[in-house]
């Protein structure tokens, strides 16, 4: 199966508001962000037109990056989990995804989080890779073998750039 592992579009940074700064978690996405995210989902549409499962952080910039993704992608189910947050633990959120494909098989699986999660949790799932650091919008491709307990990278894709209105 193949489990996408994306990280949020760029995001506002924090402002202060009422003389406190902002909760991280209500940042936004920039407009760069948002067209990053538009940009590495239509590779992703073209490649894997439908996704089984998508597992998003409750975090605003994670949401609004599934938000415009879901826009092109269809989706059988889909999640909204504090075990995908930036202070998550990768390992245990690892485990009990896979023993759930274990139940319940799922062909494509989408999960939309941060940094420093999404980099642990694909060395994590694949021990021959170090921590990869990922550009926002960026989505680890891994095949997963949920009976042996992991996985190994098969790619990291990144937003394109445009010129004049072509992808490059």
């Amino acid at each position: 199966m193949k489990l996408f592992v994306m990280r949020h579009g760029d995001a506002l940074p924090s402002k202060f508001e009422h003389g406190k700064l902002q909760a991280d978690e209500a940042r936004e996405l920039s407009a760069m962000g948002r067209e990053e995210v538009v940009r590495v989902t239509e590779w992703l549409q073209h490649n894997y037109p439908k996704i089984d499962l998508v597992i998003v952080s409750p975090y605003i910039r994670a949401l609004q990056t599934w938000q415009q993704v879901e826009a092109e992608i269809a989706a059988e189910v889909v999640e909204i989990s504090s075990e995908v947050t930036p202070e998550s633990d990768p390992e245990a959120f690892a485990g009990a995804l896979l023993a759930r494909l274990q139940i319940e098989p799922a062909e494509t699986v989408l999960v939309v989080s941060h940094m420093p999660f999404v980099c642990y949790l694909v060395s994590y799932l694949d021990t021959s890779v170090q921590p990869p650091l990922f550009p926002t919008a960026g989505i680890a491709v891994i095949d997963v073998e949920p009976l042996a307990m992991l996985g190994r990278l098969e790619s990291l894709q990144a937003p394109t750039a445009r010129v004049d209105g072509l992808l490059k």
